[in-house]
């Protein structure tokens, strides 16, 4: 079924309509609030708040980007309400942290770059909360810069210039750790 239908029939209150947005875009919600939380049961709780919002929300929605994107949007301020509410600093998964490296290193010299995943998760973990979201769903869930600029309801130089200054803080915090070492 087509967005605009989709989004038009949510409007409207249905609950098929609902039901087909869960099961086409709930997998990926739960997955980027687990990946931001670290904590199953957690992004379990974020993943129903998400849906359960989703009714009222969407009478704000108009539509102008994709629904997948404002799913993210709303599951990305769940997640940082909650990581602020607790004063948590979750760290990435180690799934795709060879993605992170390579954006983070450049692709020729990531493999030649010998380090720590621990030390790497340590360096991202010093980002905040948003930085390292953004920095995730950019390298590792491969969100253009246009998407990631709707989500965070900023101009995309902002993110682009944010996803450079935490790319060149995780490189200076390794490279200073191995000078240091």
């Amino acid at each position: 079924m087509d967005e605009k239908v989709i989004l038009q029939h949510l409007k409207d209150g249905s609950r098929e309509a609902l039901s087909l947005l869960w099961q086409e875009h709930s997998a990926n919600v739960l997955n980027l609030a687990f990946r931001m939380l670290k904590d199953r049961d957690q992004a379990e709780d974020i993943l129903m708040d998400v849906f359960v919002q989703v009714p009222k929300a969407v009478q704000g929605f108009r539509g102008q980007s994709a629904l997948n994107t404002w799913l993210y949007r709303l599951t990305v301020n769940a997640c940082l309400m909650k990581l602020r509410a607790q004063k948590r600093h979750r760290e990435l998964e180690e799934e795709k942290l060879d993605v992170l490296v390579e954006e983070v290193f450049g692709k020729d010299d990531s493999r030649e770059e010998s380090f720590d995943v621990e030390l790497l998760e340590k360096g991202l973990a010093q980002l905040p909360a948003e930085t390292r979201s953004m920095l995730w769903l950019k390298d590792a869930e491969d969100l253009d810069v246009r998407g990631l600029a709707e989500i965070y309801k900023m101009p995309e130089g902002t993110v682009k210039a944010r996803l450079s200054r935490a790319r060149n803080f995780v490189r200076n915090y390794l490279k200073e750790y191995r000078q240091g070492a």
